[in-house]
């Protein structure tokens, strides 16, 4: 699949929806001071663009959003990371990746994380460590964590 092709599934799959509000922006909602802090920054950033800015800042803090925040971004994220500037900055690209394989210990949180997306949503991001799996850079910088992420995803059923 090319750049192009995955920026179309990206934009079928994954239609931007408003970031929700602040009660739903985190994984813990009461008693963690770093949730309350990424509450305070995302609503600084509510109604307004997302930018590589907002990337950037959110690729710390993808395993505190909730699952809502997670559909939220993931658009954007996405169609980011299809960029040539997620290739000279690649921490963004990589940790997705990192989120998208988490070790055992991580990966009941994972799947709550992601538990507001369908199946086509989540074959989309299949598709997209894929073309992550093909493209020069992605292949060389981190082939394993991209095995272990595609595996993960592949295992994840949406409906019991």
């Amino acid at each position: 699949m090319d750049s192009k092709a995955l920026f179309d599934e990206i934009e079928l799959a994954l239609p931007e929806v408003p970031m929700p509000i602040n009660a739903e922006l985190t994984f813990h909602k009461t008693d963690c001071l770093q949730c309350e802090y990424l509450r305070n920054e995302l609503e600084e950033n509510r109604d307004k663009e997302i930018t590589g800015k907002l990337i950037r800042y959110l690729h710390m803090e993808l395993s505190c959003l909730s699952s809502a925040s997670w559909r939220w971004i993931l658009p954007h994220y996405l169609k980011f990371s299809l960029t040539p500037e997620a290739v000279r900055n690649t921490f963004e690209t990589q940790s997705i990746i990192f989120n998208l394989g988490p070790d055992p210990a991580f990966q009941a949180d994972t799947k709550v994380r992601l538990s507001s997306l369908n199946q086509k949503q989540i074959t989309c991001l299949v598709h997209f460590l894929e073309w992550l799996k093909n493209h020069t850079h992605w292949n060389e910088y981190c082939p394993e964590d991209i095995d272990g992420a595609l595996k993960f995803m592949r295992s994840l059923t949406i409906y019991p």
